[in-house]
C-alpha cells in the first residue's frame, strides 16, 4: 500500500519543532522603523503615524493598543476641529524629539526572548558634537499575540541602562 506524500509531509511536520513556525519577531520592528524614518527622510519625508488604528492592530498589542487609545484622549496638542483624540506625544519617540535628521544605518536585531534592538543614527546633521554620532537605541519587547508577533512595549536606551517604558509614559498621559 503506497503513502500518499501528502500525508508523509503532514506527518513530517507534526513532529517539527514548534518554533520553527514562529512569527519573525523583527518585522514589526521593522515596520515601525521604516514607517519612522520615512518621516524624517531629507527627499520626500511623509506624515504617517505610526500609532495610527491600522497600526495599532496590526503591529502593537491589544494591551498596548488599548493604552495607546487611552492616552490619545489627551492629546498633546488641540486636535482637529470635530476630533477628540490626538495624538498624546509631544515628540516622535521613535525619534526621539522634536528635532533629527534622516534615519541612517539602521540595523534591527532579534536578542531572542522576546527582545528586538532597532539602532539607528538620526543626528548627524544637528552638529559635530560626538554625541550626535552615536547611535539611537530602542529595545522592544514583542509578543506572540492571536499567531502573530506583536510590539507590547519599548524602551529608550539612555547612558548605557534601558530607559522609561513607552507603555508606562502613556499609562501616566492617560491618568491626567
Amino acid at each position: 500500500m503506497k503513502t500518499p506524500r501528502s500525508f508523509l509531509l503532514l506527518a513530517s511536520l507534526v513532529g517539527a519543532p514548534v518554533a520553527a513556525f514562529a512569527a519573525d519577531p523583527t518585522v514589526p520592528v521593522k515596520t515601525v522603523i521604516e514607517v519612522a524614518a520615512g518621516n524624517w527622510s531629507e527627499t520626500s519625508p511623509t506624515a504617517n503615524d505610526v500609532f495610527d488604528n491600522e497600526r495599532l492592530g496590526q503591529l502593537f498589542s491589544a494591551d498596548f493598543a488599548n493604552v495607546y487609545r487611552e492616552a490619545s484622549k489627551h492629546p498633546a496638542y488641540d486636535p482637529p476641529e470635530g476630533e477628540t483624540t490626538g495624538s498624546p506625544f509631544d515628540y516622535d519617540p521613535i525619534a526621539g524629539g522634536q528635532e533629527g535628521c534622516a534615519f541612517e544605518n539602521i540595523r534591527v536585531e532579534d536578542d531572542g526572548e522576546g527582545q528586538v534592538t532597532a539602532l539607528f543614527n538620526n543626528r548627524k546633521c544637528l552638529g559635530d558634537d560626538p554625541a550626535y554620532k552615536e547611535d539611537t537605541v530602542l529595545i522592544f519587547h514583542v509578543v506572540e499575540e492571536q499567531g502573530r508577533t506583536v510590539i507590547d512595549d519599548m524602551y529608550r536606551l539612555e547612558d548605557g541602562q534601558s530607559g522609561k517604558s513607552l507603555k508606562d509614559e502613556l499609562k501616566d498621559i492617560a491618568g491626567q
